[in-house]
């Protein structure tokens, strides 16, 4: 493998990453590191790492479609130009980036290579969170990125909605003897046909287990902590996507990145079956989920209503 250059798969996407410096074992984080691959697949990103600031370019052409610091964000006709700005006025960008209409390959431009060579980085990119790009990504592939745990049981993929205390880490707790935890905090789903599929992400929360594995999508829960362990379904598609909508991880949001997610929230809600899932910290509710995944018979014992 070339020093300069390593590739990572993640939401069907691979993310081919060069670098002006050699990339070591060490250089990104290890929940990272599980989702290096030896090569790339059909869809791919490339991206480039530079430790040095350019010279500037004109983009009075183009239009500021974003600006809240950290960040502006200015659509040229060819490009996407992404400037680090700060709260306090400082005429210095702490980061600049180019990428084509497409978002298929950019330049990154860092001002020192002091934070790369120390290693451990939790974002590719070097933006302060790899979302910034993916959320864009998956928005023009039929999929988005959701605050949420995700697992893998019985070959088929569960995903756990809620924002932060709503129970995604002790859910994959319960779980991990059970099944093969994708993420507690973020993960992707992603049209396939009339189906979705479900990925993990290294964006996890307190749970630090995550996996590179992908399963079809077989339900959606809305997480419930209560004294009861059963799940519910939610027969109205208006209200299932209701539900989704706060819960999309939206990093930079843009009017046609809205559009295309919103396209991909209708879908989804149409097509995977979801539940309201009301659960305890006993456990008990493992039972209840392996029923479901299983197609027992005891589906009503078990407390699916």
């Amino acid at each position: 493998m070339l020093k300069n250059i390593r590739y990572y798969s993640v939401g069907g996407i691979t993310l081919e990453v060069r670098s002006d410096l050699p990339v070591t074992d060490r250089t990104f984080a290890p929940a990272l590191r599980l989702f290096e691959v030896a090569r790339p697949g059909r869809d791919r990103v490339r991206v480039r790492l530079h430790f040095s600031l350019p010279l500037p370019k004109d983009v009075s052409r183009g239009t500021e479609v974003y600006r809240k610091p950290p960040w502006s964000i200015v659509k040229t006709r060819k490009d996407w130009v992404y400037q680090g700005i700060s709260k306090i006025g400082l005429k210095q960008s702490h980061l600049i980036a180019w990428f084509n209409a497409s978002h298929t390959q950019g330049d990154i431009y860092v001002p020192s290579d002091a934070v790369f060579r120390a290693g451990g980085l939790g974002a590719l990119t070097l933006f302060p969170t790899d979302q910034i790009l993916l959320a864009r990504l998956l928005a023009a592939r039929g999929g988005a990125l959701l605050h949420s745990a995700g697992v893998v049981m019985r070959r088929k993929g569960l995903l756990f909605l809620g924002h932060s205390s709503a129970g995604k880490s002790t859910m994959c707790g319960m779980l991990a003897p059970h099944a093969e935890v994708l993420c507690d905090d973020r993960n992707i789903v992603r049209a396939e046909g009339r189906r979705f599929r479900l990925y993990g992400t290294w964006s996890h929360g307190t749970f630090p287990r995550v996996s590179a594995a992908h399963a079809p999508l077989n339900a959606l829960f809305f997480l419930r902590q209560s004294r009861r362990n059963r799940a519910t379904r939610i027969p109205d598609r208006a209200q299932v996507l209701k539900r989704l909508l706060p819960l999309v991880v939206k990093p930079l949001a843009t009017a046609d990145w809205w559009e295309r997610t919103l396209d991909a929230l209708q879908s989804l809600a149409a097509r995977i079956p979801a539940y309201e899932l009301e659960f305890d910290e006993s456990g008990k509710i493992v039972k209840t989920l392996d029923t479901m995944v299983s197609g027992g018979k005891s589906a009503r014992k078990a407390g699916v209503r």
